[in-house]
């Protein structure tokens, strides 16, 4: 886009008008002393573009509209945006056709659109989707006379997380610092890992509470299995055979053998924790002593220490390493003894178990002779009653040990499952927070910045700074260990300059720039010397006329010689103390191109 003309409309029969201003090929020169009129005009070009401008009242009440004229590589616009607190654009296609825009965003969306702008859902300072505004891309193109000479960056509306990393990355189609698509692909990731933790957490307590409950059973699934069966085919035997007293007594008698083989295991069980309680408490005892002898030595040496002939220095570095030593060691020992204490207290717990399950198991045995006895003195018909309804019972109790097992073997399958999923998720989340927006573009791009911006501030003959340039939030520069916001006066406003003058230079190279103007609405030329002022002109002409850029500069004091494809803006309406641009309708015309 490159700037045609502009003129500002007279609210009623006393309102202020402009005559039609023409820009310039390379350089429009806005020239006058203060109170002429200058800045309003300068921000009227912004403002058509949809830059947040807030005039005085008097230009409120007096002007009613301004149209800018620009054109584009799709045809010319005519940019026509009322004078209010509001936003009112309308804008006339090449084709006759008029867009009216009552909002900033759909006005953005449609210049970004008509210029080939491709622009991407960012994030907000309070991360929630947003879109970058032309507010917050011109203020690398237009420098205001109030805030934009105190950062090389100064946007009204700062609500897009790292905006000036954002607004050039756009303009240089770098990928984006924060893609709101990727954070909310990441927030989603981080739900969904925060589900697969809790899931994790809740099936790991569901395995080691079944555990908890099964702790009494000390056989395999295999086992009791196998010992179901057994059982079955004893009880089919008996129910599809003519059992005699002795066929009764033996299957007693191998109930109360299985009975026994419990006892066994169950005692083999508390014989290997009772060794392991002595083995415990020797090894606390060797901890205990060498934790003795530790101290011991550490004595000795402060005893040594004490002996000035031996370590006389304040700093005496002679025992260091024995200290750090001792340390390490006395923390490692009394860890060990923290760890077999808790290992200790676990045996407790299960050592009581099993003696209670022996117990239980004996009670059983007891009772199978007492009816193994009984069952002589009966029939061979109530002996068989007897008999089976033990080997039921029998079945029934092995059958719920199996129940137990088979659900610890169920919860801890969905436990591996449920782990599983947990680290899917967790390299999900990790491969897109691993996603980084630097690229060798990016790199290539602050490099060619930086040496641009030494070139642009020793054109400007500035003093006193670091040519030590690096960056922070990708593109804030950083002179040696200064920010611009430390520097002062002049240096400061030569450093802004320089940098939107860099910058611009690297955007014109591109054949898909939106804009190819700078706009600089009158730098504090009292703390700039002329000769400097010039100098940076006549460079920035030079840019102008070789890449085909525009540069508006409004100026109090400077004057800029051009040639004839500059313009040279100059109050021509007579006021009361000096010559204004913008004159009383006096209701003589008054034009309406609505």
């Amino acid at each position: 886009m490159k700037l045609v003309s502009v003129e500002i409309f007279p609210k009623g029969n006393n309102g202020w008008k402009s005559e039609k201003l023409d820009f310039g090929k390379h350089i429009t020169q806005l020239y006058g002393p203060n109170g002429c009129g200058k800045t309003p005009l300068v921000q009227s070009i912004a403002f058509c573009l949809g830059y947040p401008c807030v005039f005085r009242n008097d230009i409120y009440e007096r002007c009613n509209y301004v149209v800018l004229e620009v054109t584009t590589s799709k045809g010319f616009l005519s940019l026509k945006r009322f004078f209010s607190r509001e936003t009112d654009i309308a804008v006339s296609e090449p084709t006759g056709v008029e867009q009216r825009f009552f909002d900033e965003e759909s006005y953005s969306a449609y210049i970004f659109d008509w210029l080939g702008v491709e622009t991407s859902t960012l994030v907000s300072v309070g991360n929630k989707p947003t879109s970058p505004y032309l507010s917050t891309l011109l203020p690398i193109y237009y420098l205001d006379q109030d805030e934009s000479y105190s950062k090389v960056y100064n946007s009204q509306n700062n609500f897009i997380k790292d905006q000036l990393s954002e607004m050039i990355r756009m303009l240089f189609r770098l990928p984006v610092k924060n893609s709101f698509d990727k954070k909310k692909a990441r927030i989603q990731a981080k739900d969904v890992l925060n589900y697969q933790d809790r899931r994790v957490e809740a099936m790991k307590k569901q395995v080691d509470l079944a555990k908890h409950e099964a702790r009494s059973i000390n056989k395999k699934p295999k086992e009791l299995r196998s010992e179901i069966k057994g059982l079955n085919d004893e009880l089919e035997q008996l129910k599809t055979s003519s059992a005699t007293h002795g066929d009764t007594l033996e299957i007693f008698d191998k109930i109360i053998a299985g009975h026994k083989s419990t006892i066994r295991n169950i005692d083999a069980d508390i014989s290997a924790i009772e060794k392991r309680r002595t083995g415990i408490q020797r090894i606390v005892t060797d901890i205990n002593t060498e934790i003795e002898t530790l101290n011991l030595n550490e004595e000795a040496r402060r005893v040594f220490l004490s002996f000035s002939e031996i370590c006389g220095a304040d700093n005496c570095q002679l025992f260091s390493q024995s200290s750090d030593a001792y340390s390490k060691n006395l923390l490692y020992l009394k860890d060990q003894i923290k760890d077999l204490e808790r290992n200790a207290k676990i045996d407790d717990s299960v050592f009581e178990q099993l003696k209670l399950q022996r117990k239980q198991v004996k009670t059983g045995i007891r009772l199978l002779l007492d009816e193994r006895n009984a069952s002589i003195e009966k029939s061979e018909i109530s002996a068989l009653v007897d008999v089976i309804s033990g080997l039921k019972t029998q079945i029934f109790e092995l059958q719920s040990q199996l129940s137990e097992l088979e659900k610890i073997e169920s919860y801890e399958g969905k436990y591996v499952e449920a782990k599983n999923e947990r680290n899917n998720a967790y390299e999900k989340y990790k491969s897109i927070g691993s996603v980084k927006s630097s690229t060798p573009e990016l790199f290539k791009l602050r490099s060619n910045l930086g040496q641009l911006l030494i070139k642009w501030v020793d054109k400007l003959r500035t003093k006193n700074i670091s040519k030590d340039i690096s960056f922070v939030d990708d593109f804030i520069p950083v002179l040696g260990s200064e920010s611009v916001s430390q520097l002062k006066g002049s240096t400061r406003i030569r450093v802004v300059l320089a940098y939107h003058a860099a910058l611009l230079e690297l955007l014109i190279k591109r054949d898909d720039r939106p804009f190819s103007f700078l706009i600089l609405d009158t730098p504090k030329q009292h703390e700039i010397h002329n000769d400097d002022l010039n100098q940076y002109m006549t460079e920035l002409k030079i840019l102008a006329k070789e890449n085909g850029v525009q540069i508006v500069f409004s100026t109090t004091e400077y004057h800029y010689e051009g040639d004839e494809t500059d313009r040279d803006w100059i109050p021509r309406f007579p006021g009361k103390e000096q010559n204004m641009f913008l004159k009383i309708n006096d209701a003589i015309e008054v034009r309406n191109r609505s």
